[in-house]
């Protein structure tokens, strides 16, 4: 990083502000850590004691690196010549107030680093449960299972188990059975997976379950669907649309024909977005799209425009609404995201349900309840849980807003400053977790909220994570009851210009233009390029229909000679998704001889080392194991022939 202005230089002072609680967006490459690490360092430097900040991040990873950094900070306070770069300047700075703020408290950080709580948010739900084991319903702390898939598919099979036991869930496990065809396994798996994401439908289904309010979310979700259709139509091709559905309407109504676009007979503008106007919807995505999902390029008999009968005038009319179709349908498909938006729309569910589906939904609710409670005794008796219930316990032992318990009191008392990296990846128990930590909060009473993330970079949904808890609290500008101002950080300092403004440019088309709570959609925010702009490092894309790992690796490989080519010296790097990904490129790097090195991803039981000492191991163990034995003899630091024999 060269020592230059930096564009969003005042919000980046105004986040370590330590008076101030903020909401802050840094994308990726933005120096996000190191403005967590200042802010830390600002707020060591005015606390009474260590113990009152909390850092919180979402892995052990994070959690330790963000340590690390902080105790290498405080370390070259007095060893370190001043750095070249401002921000390096500045932590300096900041960790050379928070070790005086040591030295005069006596706090020996030195020695006793522990002291700084940098933690998972599931380390701190587990603290709180040790702390009040009554208050949680905990007793002895259980065992935290890591992967509690198993568990899940118990619960779901006790659950089922209650089939013919005559109990009054009984018969909702019969009705939910005889919906999807007595499938034992399906529904098993289906209510282990539920289970799994429990802290999303457990406070909707543990009261009364009401038909009416159900139904008005339905009709919430298909307006607002509607509205994100309507609003990627051009304004003024609501009257052409309109006049080509009237004319397939009223022509498969003269044929005695059913179908969607049937329903939109004497439209003469957009229909309004609202639940009770699905059905002329359905007929919008039906005349623009085939059944496949793609745009229809010309529409025939079965969508209400006949290809012949009538008289002379009639043909006229059905090539000129033919042409009319045609020029409307090129000018829709220019339109970026109308053609999912308008695939979402046939996706979407009636506004209400009939009978036979309410006593379905009401039989799921009631085997929801079950299994939970099922989970419940299995956790008990294998005195075990999950992170999502320790989650749950955290929160119900800090009680509720209005009736907080002695834990919630005293932390109230002792956790002056929460910091909370990667916040656009919280859950709905470990925000409400924050909610209750912050209840009672209130502006200059010393207390601050530091938010940090980039709803862009939402990737924990098989967590239960949910983006629209952040984007709800930019809204609101508060969590809970405290507030927090908005601040956007822009700077990328880690790629050069032409990635950014490629990224920029794409993702703003990718991207919705307006963010939606409710879906968990996200708009794109641009950044800005640190970096001066070297020659070349042009984004190129090698788009493959269909999966074809051969010729990915036969592209990467080609990549890799031609950087090499241009840049000897260079290190070149190759992201994948996955270790699965790999299984063509490695082989492929090999054959080329080219030396690379694998980092966490080939596991460090296949390395041959590894293998030969567990083999010696085996062997030692277990003198007949002649598998062992075998493999010894022929390692390569033993190097026996099958033809050698002994003297």
């Amino acid at each position: 990083m060269t020592d230059r202005p930096v564009a969003d230089l005042e919000q980046r002072r105004a986040a370590i502000r330590p008076d101030g609680s903020f909401l802050v967006q840094a994308p990726a490459g933005s120096g996000k850590t190191e403005l967590l690490i200042q802010r830390y360092l600002q707020l060591l430097a005015v606390v009474e004691e260590p113990e009152e900040i909390v850092a919180i991040t979402f892995t052990r990873k994070a959690a330790g690196e963000m340590r690390g950094r902080i105790l290498t900070a405080l370390e070259r306070v007095d060893t370190a010549a001043a750095p070249a770069d401002e921000a390096a300047r500045q932590t300096l700075a900041l960790a050379a107030a928070a070790m005086a703020r040591n030295r005069e408290r006596g706090w020996q950080l030195e020695d006793s680093p522990g002291r700084l709580r940098i933690q998972t948010i599931d380390s701190l739900c587990g603290a709180l449960t040790r702390q009040m084991p009554v208050l949680s319903r905990f007793g002895a702390q259980p065992e935290i299972v890591e992967d509690p898939g198993e568990l899940y598919r118990q619960a779901a099979a006790d659950t089922l188990a209650e089939l013919e036991g005559g109990a009054g869930w009984s018969e909702a496990i019969a009705v939910l059975l005889g919906h999807l065809d007595n499938d034992l396994p399906r529904v098993r798996d289906m209510l282990a997976e539920m289970l799994a994401r429990r802290d999303q439908w457990l406070r909707h289904v543990a009261g009364e379950i009401r038909r009416d309010a159900l139904e008005a979310a339905l009709r919430h979700a298909i307006s607002a669907t509607l509205e994100a259709v309507r609003g990627a139509l051009p304004p003024d091709c609501g009257i052409e649309l309109a006049a080509l559905l009237d004319y397939a309407a009223a022509n498969l109504a003269r044929d005695g024909r059913e179908a969607p676009a049937g329903a939109c007979r004497g439209l003469t503008d957009l229909p309004p977005a609202e639940a009770a106007a699905l059905a002329q919807w359905r007929g919008v995505a039906a005349l623009l799209l085939k059944s496949d999902g793609e745009w229809r390029q010309a529409p025939n008999a079965r969508d209400g425009f006949p290809a012949a009968g009538g008289g002379k005038a009639e043909a006229e009319t059905r090539r000129a609404m033919k042409d009319r179709f045609k020029g409307l349908s090129v000018r829709l498909q220019e339109e970026e995201g109308l053609q999912l938006r308008l695939q979402a729309v046939r996706r979407l569910p009636p506004a209400a349900y009939t009978d036979a589906e309410w006593q379905v939904v009401q039989a799921l609710c009631e085997m929801l309840k079950l299994a939970y409670a099922q989970l419940r005794l299995l956790f008990s008796e294998r005195n075990q849980i999950d992170f999502t219930g320790v989650a749950q316990a955290a929160v119900q032992a800090l009680g509720g807003e209005d009736r907080p318990t002695d834990l919630a009191l005293s932390l109230d008392y002792r956790i002056r400053h929460i910091l909370v990296d990667e916040f656009q990846d919280i859950s709905i128990n470990q925000y409400n977790l924050l909610e209750r930590l912050t209840a009672g909060w209130s502006p200059g009473d010393g207390h601050s909220l530091f938010l940090v993330g980039d709803p862009m970079q939402s990737i924990y949904r098989f967590r239960e994570a949910e983006v629209g808890l952040y984007l709800n609290t930019l809204d609101r500008q508060r969590l809970g009851q405290a507030p927090v101002t908005p601040l956007n950080i822009t700077v990328n300092f880690r790629s050069r210009a032409a990635i950014v403004d490629w990224v920029n440019r794409t993702f703003a088309r990718v991207l919705p233009a307006f963010p939606d709570p409710g879906r968990g959609a996200v708009n794109y925010t641009p950044a800005e390029a640190f970096q001066d702009q070297p020659p070349g490092g042009e984004v190129t894309l090698h788009p493959l229909i269909g999966r074809d790992d051969e010729r990915e690796a036969a592209i990467v490989l080609e990549q890799i000679r031609a950087a090499r080519e241009a840049d000897p010296n260079g290190t070149i790097a190759v992201l994948v998704r996955s270790r699965p990904h790999l299984q063509a490129v490695v082989p492929r790097l090999k054959q080329a001889g080219l030396r690379f090195r694998a980092v966490e991803i080939e596991p460090l039981g296949t390395q041959p080392p590894i293998q030969d000492l567990m083999a010696l191991t085996r062997a030692l163990h277990h003198f007949a194991d002649r598998i062992a034995w075998l493999a010894i003899l022929r390692a390569p630091w033993c190097g026996l022939c099958l033809s050698d024999r002994p003297p």
